[in-house]
């Protein structure tokens, strides 16, 4: 090419402006356990966090069935899936299929028709042994039998036409079950083991980040959150996720005979929970749909990723007075749960605590964080605006997180500035917020911070508070029935 420049000629530089990074809001990690025998490998599918974009990703990953009760993550696999039909969801199954085991049994079972069935839930089927009905011949799988899962988790053992077992009426089956009643609250909570360098529980919660380039915005535990220890460990992983992002918790309030199992108790068991932060969002009772019971928790989990992905990933709306798909209210004993509008508000929003009424078919009632009514501020009350905070912060810290370290000049400052109004004004233009602006103020950036590499800046988001209570003040006015009634003289 040719050094001496006669004519005209065109080159692009790049944009100076910042492209903003949004994220999906309202994305839920949850933890708990899972029937990893039904898994596509079991042994992998312990404290490790997977990315479910579908239904068969979550039962391919750890396991499902509908046992809500022993394998709590199949309550928020369901809800999200089925139920809402959203997406994506983290799921930590802290179920150990080599620690989380009962102990060795046998059963005889028949074979018609060349199968027979071990109807017994969590068998794993590695640990499988098929011998005739004395237990002196042991039969070999892939060549006297198949041994697969039924849609119930039954274990099928299908006999081969030419394998030894194929004229055998009884056979005696020998295996090893996972066992979720020996799933404990440390074990939900996590640790870091300092001589294996491995990480437990909700310790996993950091690196879904990195791992799968996701934000939780939830964090929840249907099944276990309505321990305190759980509920406030859950809280405190909220707080700071991969050293940079927020979330909020989702969590259960106890509703058996130690908690509340009706309504008059449900503000004595929140403060002795302690539950009293904005980012700890409290829901009240257990749900029933058809014949599943489950924690409300992952029913609303899974409402709040629905609502936030129809307005493009935004979660700036309450979940109060949206539908819900449940049937009805049931405390832990399985008693359904009466409530009417009066008892939910006094009783559960007074509080800080969500319900649900049936208005016109069922809905989620109440727009209070637990920090409600200690505080009444709008930035700690109201979980919407809560929410939108959240996600506005996470979006900055993922935006800008690629100048951290540039050079503290003018350039930097404008087109950070520049950058976030822009995102702001998209907000405000689709109606998610009432406005919000960002500035550089120099009597908040001494000289000194500046040289010690440290700038602020400061934002202000007006965010729109629910309409908790419309009233409209009707009047007789006689004068209009006299008009009416002289209009109408001749």
């Amino acid at each position: 090419m040719s050094n001496y420049k006669h004519g005209i000629r065109t080159s692009r530089a790049d944009t100076s402006l910042i492209v903003p990074i949004t994220t999906d809001g309202n994305i839920q990690c949850v933890i708990g356990t899972a029937p990893v025998n039904l898994a596509a490998d079991p042994y992998s599918t312990v404290n490790q966090p997977f990315a479910a974009y579908k239904k068969e990703d979550a039962a391919k990953y750890v396991g499902y069935n509908t046992d809500f009760k022993n394998y709590t993550l199949c309550q928020s696999i369901y809800a999200t899936f089925d139920v809402f039909g959203t997406g994506p969801i983290i799921l930590i199954n802290v179920l150990d299929p080599k620690k989380h085991v009962a102990a060795e049994a046998s059963k005889e079972v028949s074979v018609i028709a060349g199968r027979a069935v071990v109807e017994e839930q969590g068998i794993l089927l590695d640990q499988l042994k098929v011998t005739d009905e004395s237990g002196e011949t042991t039969y070999t799988v892939d060549e006297d039998y198949i041994a697969s899962f039924d849609s119930d988790g039954n274990v099928v053992i299908s006999v081969t036409a030419e394998g030894k077992a194929k004229q055998a009426e009884t056979l005696k089956a020998t295996f090893v079950k996972i066992d979720p009643t020996m799933v404990k609250e440390a074990d939900i909570i996590g640790a870091y083991d300092v001589q294996t360098r491995k990480r437990s529980g909700m310790e996993l919660i950091g690196s879904v980040c990195a791992k799968f380039n996701l934000i939780p915005g939830l964090l929840l535990a249907p099944g276990w959150s309505h321990k305190p220890a759980v509920a406030l460990a859950l809280n405190a992983k909220a707080q700071l996720i991969y050293s940079l992002y927020g979330a909020n918790v989702l969590i259960d309030l106890d509703s058996s005979e130690d908690g509340a199992p009706s309504y008059e108790k449900v503000k004595e068991t929140k403060e002795k929970a302690a539950l009293t932060e904005a980012s700890e969002w409290v829901v009240w009772p257990k749900v029933k749909v058809g014949d599943f019971m489950y924690y409300y928790s992952a029913q609303l989990g899974a409402k709040l990723q629905k609502m936030a992905a129809d307005r493009d990933g935004v979660p700036s709306q309450t979940p109060s007075n949206k539908a819900i798909q449940i049937s009805a209210l049931v405390n832990e004993a399985g008693e359904e749960v009466e409530i009417d509008m009066d008892a939910a508000n006094d009783y559960c929003n007074a509080n800080g605590v969500i319900t649900a009424i049936n208005m016109n078919g069922w809905k989620c009632w109440g727009n209070n964080t637990a920090a409600y009514p200690s505080s009444t501020d709008p930035v700690k009350r109201w979980i919407n605006v809560v929410n939108i905070f959240t996600y506005i912060e996470n979006n900055f810290k993922t935006t800008f997180f690629q100048n951290v370290d540039d050079l503290t000049n003018y350039r930097l400052i404008d087109d950070v500035v520049a950058t976030e109004n822009l995102s702001l004004n998209g907000l405000q233009g689709s109606d998610n917020i009432a406005g919000g602006v960002i500035e550089f103020n120099h009597d908040e950036n001494p000289i000194t911070e500046i040289m010690a590499g440290h700038i602020k800046f400061h934002e202000r988001i007006g965010g729109y508070t629910p309409a908790e209570d419309i009233e409209n003040v009707f009047e007789f006015d006689p004068t209009i029935t006299q008009a009416a009634l002289e209009g109408g003289a001749e």
